[in-house]
């Protein structure tokens, strides 16, 4: 982005192993406008997930409070608490595999790992992720770190409001292909 665009700032962060969508904003006016609609969550955030097992359900609304908890190596890391803050994700099945599903994730909160913790809390923990068990927490004794590799998560969808227009406006980004469907979809 820096090469394209040296002015560009970037509004929001994903993870170190998150690919797709960061929007960025090249001037003071969009940059306030964008800002406002994250803190007044307008803006739609939709992301692609590859989690393990099998769930019995096609959609679920998951709303664990996340926040900090003790880590071993870190003091401490967000994770599934009832002391943490609210948070809402809307999970949705786009295919079930062998001992994993493809789902798409609408969150209305972003709080730190909120993808991860949330689907680790409902029982299926994102297919690789070395950090975050059933349940919602931090093995005990792990030496796994928030930024180790191994989970597959894409930010593929922001709807905002044009900073200058006011239009709605849907930016996509595709998958990778491990987080594509295998089947046609018809």
């Amino acid at each position: 982005v820096q090469l394209y665009a040296p002015d560009a700032a970037p509004l929001h962060r994903l993870g170190r192993w998150t690919s797709g969508l960061v929007l960025c904003a090249r001037n003071h006016h969009a940059r306030t406008s964008l800002m406002r609609q994250w803190s007044s969550k307008e803006v739609g955030k939709r992301y692609r997930a590859l989690a393990g097992g099998l769930p019995v359900w096609d959609e679920m609304t998951i709303s664990a409070p996340i926040g900090p908890v003790p880590h071993a190596l870190l003091g401490s890391l967000h994770a599934a608490t009832s002391e943490g803050k609210p948070s809402l994700s809307q999970v949705n099945v786009l295919e079930r595999r062998a001992d994993s599903f493809l789902c798409d994730v609408r969150i209305a909160t972003g709080r730190p790992h909120q993808i991860r913790i949330h689907l680790a809390a409902a029982g299926h923990p994102l297919l690789g992720d070395p950090l975050y068990l059933a349940g919602g927490q931090p093995a005990p004794d792990s030496q796994a770190l928030p930024g180790d590799p191994g989970y597959q998560l894409h930010s593929a969808e922001l709807s905002i409001r044009h900073p200058r227009t006011g239009h709605a406006l849907v930016i996509e980004c595709e998958p990778p292909e491990q987080l594509r469907p295998l089947q046609k979809v018809r």
